[in-house]
């Protein structure tokens, strides 16, 4: 690691594991001085290690060394062929996230947060969440022995209320949205100097989720790979491990990324687009992020492949949901299913190869 730049200004700044937001940028614009990770890809090349988990990519990861953590990542890709066979592609793989410690693909964000956490000398860590960041880090601090505060928004169902009391977390639910909660969030981190996995604003979880691009790429050259959108840093993090995967030498080209928001919360769609986004809702809560934080990454990112977003409905997705189950034998959560959707009202190019990536399990 080299060091970390502004996506919004470009000021330049040094590692910190306290490292947030561009000083001079801040939170107060539509786009946030979110700050990214640099690295010498020449002097990280060949230096990988044999292991099977996201540690497994430490020189382009920014901690010193493997955490005393729960194993995340390393999940495999898992070919659909009766999917790929319907919808004319030459190939189909999941990426099958379920199979992390907490089911989620959160799970490689929150490796890295608490890796840097325990780094740090933090004993409280905290997060905004939908459901499934907070559950991920409410399970890893039990691991960890680190005091978990997470910040819900108020329709967060019973089965995730549940998952969070039995880790032990500190939930407080809010009386609004996510976008609420995850200001409330903000204010009681910098008001308690917790350390923060709001992978939106801290700057070093988007490495860990760019451990699921590295992955694919490892063992797969896809056309596309498709994931759902909320705060847009899933999606841009693969985005940037399928970069670095060009860089390592690992791929030739990069895969078209396609980001897939539910039509009643779709502002990522309509800012791509050039449209106004319209005022609705969806059963989609893990991405009903009316607000994203990472907007400026993930355009960059769709830029850079030649990728798209697409806007699907929740009837689409709930039928999506049971296709994935009766017809490729994986339990998606509804947010993940709204990937086979856009496949769907896609018309792929014959012979093509695509990933969809999918995290859930669970029954809300």
């Amino acid at each position: 690691m080299t060091g970390l730049q502004c996506l919004r200004c470009g000021a330049e700044y040094a590692m910190d594991p306290w490292a947030y937001l561009c000083t001079a940028c801040g939170a107060d614009h539509e786009d946030p001085g979110v700050l990214d990770v640099r690295y010498d890809y020449a002097a990280a090349r060949g230096k990988f290690e044999e292991r099977q988990d996201l540690f497994r990519y430490l020189p382009l990861l920014p901690v010193r060394g493997p955490g005393a953590v729960l194993n995340a990542g390393g999940t495999p890709l898992v070919a659909a062929p009766r999917l790929a066979a319907r919808l004319g592609l030459k190939e189909l793989y999941l990426k099958d996230e379920t199979r992390n410690p907490t089911r989620s693909l959160k799970d490689r964000a929150t490796a890295i947060a608490a890796t840097l956490a325990i780094e740090a000398g933090a004993k409280d860590v905290y997060c905004s969440s939908a459901g499934n960041a907070a559950i991920s880090l409410a399970g890893f601090s039990a691991h960890a022995g680190l005091r978990c505060h997470v910040f819900v928004p108020s329709y967060t169902s019973t089965v995730r209320l549940d998952w969070l009391k039995r880790f032990g977390a500190d939930t407080r639910v809010s009386s609004g949205n996510y976008d609420q909660a995850f200001a409330e969030a903000e204010e009681a981190g910098r008001e308690q100097r917790w350390y923060s996995r709001n992978s939106a604003f801290n700057p070093f979880l988007v490495e860990g989720k760019k451990t699921c691009g590295l992955e694919i790429a490892e063992k797969l050259q896809p056309d596309f790979v498709i994931a759902p959108v909320g705060d847009g840093c899933t999606l841009s993090g693969i985005g940037k491990g399928f970069r670095e995967a060009r860089q390592m030498g690992w791929i030739d080209r990069l895969p078209k990324l396609i980001g897939v928001q539910a039509e009643g919360v779709q502002p990522m769609v309509s800012r791509v687009r050039g449209t106004k986004a319209p005022e609705g809702d969806t059963q989609a809560a893990s991405i009903a992020v009316r607000k994203p934080h990472n907007a400026l990454r993930l355009i960059r990112e769709i830029r850079e492949s030649g990728g798209e977003m697409i806007a699907v409905c929740d009837s689409r997705i709930s039928g999506a949901q049971r296709r994935l189950a009766a017809e490729a034998g994986l339990v998606a959560e509804f947010a993940s299913a709204t990937t086979l959707a856009a496949l769907e009202a896609m018309v792929p190019r014959p012979g093509q190869v695509g990933v969809l990536v999918i995290t859930g399990g669970r029954v809300d």
